[in-house]
């Protein structure tokens, strides 16, 4: 009996190879498809900030002044505005995200926020960590990266990411 039972399963199907078999069609799309959507790195876009500063600047009653042109190898990668429906309403806060000449990522925001709110909202968990260059304070993130923080008048103009210190120091002062 032990042979035909053997047989039976044999027969059916049922065995290891069997098994091998039916899932080796399987494992070779899945890696196929693996493979395929591997790709190629892309790129990180390159945008125009002008609009969107133009835009902050027409819309904030207050003053806010903008980052000036910087060395060769920055690259803005996105800018956005954010700010309530209307002009001549607060609060408005621009935000830039560059890549610097090292691949390396700063975002500098520009609001009419108090500086505790736009901390909370952009480097949160950030802890003072002393004086920066100029009138910045400096601050620490909770990701370890350094974040300079100046308060203008009305508006608060922060600067952080993961670029060297000396990036984020020339991003923080061509902001005029």
């Amino acid at each position: 009996t032990d042979t035909s039972e053997q047989q039976a399963r044999r027969t059916t199907g049922r065995t290891f190879v069997g098994l091998l078999r039916a899932l080796l069609p399987t494992l070779v799309v899945v890696v196929f498809l693996v493979w395929w959507q591997r790709g190629d790195e892309r790129p990180v876009p390159t945008v125009d900030p002008a609009p969107e500063i133009a835009y902050a600047k027409r819309i904030s009653p207050t003053p806010l002044p903008t980052p000036g042109p910087l060395p060769g190898g920055w690259r803005a990668t996105s800018a956005r505005v954010d700010a309530p429906s209307g002009e001549g309403r607060a609060p408005v806060t621009l935000s830039i995200g560059y890549l610097t000449p090292v691949d390396r990522f700063a975002q500098l925001v520009v609001s009419d926020r108090p500086v505790g709110r736009v901390i909370q909202d952009s480097a949160p968990g950030a802890t003072a960590d002393g004086a920066g260059p100029a009138d910045f304070e400096r601050y620490r993130t909770a990701r370890g990266e350094p974040a300079l923080v100046a308060r203008r008048g009305l508006v608060t103009i922060l600067v952080t990411g993961d670029a060297p210190i000396e990036h984020l120091v020339q991003l923080a002062m061509s902001v005029r």
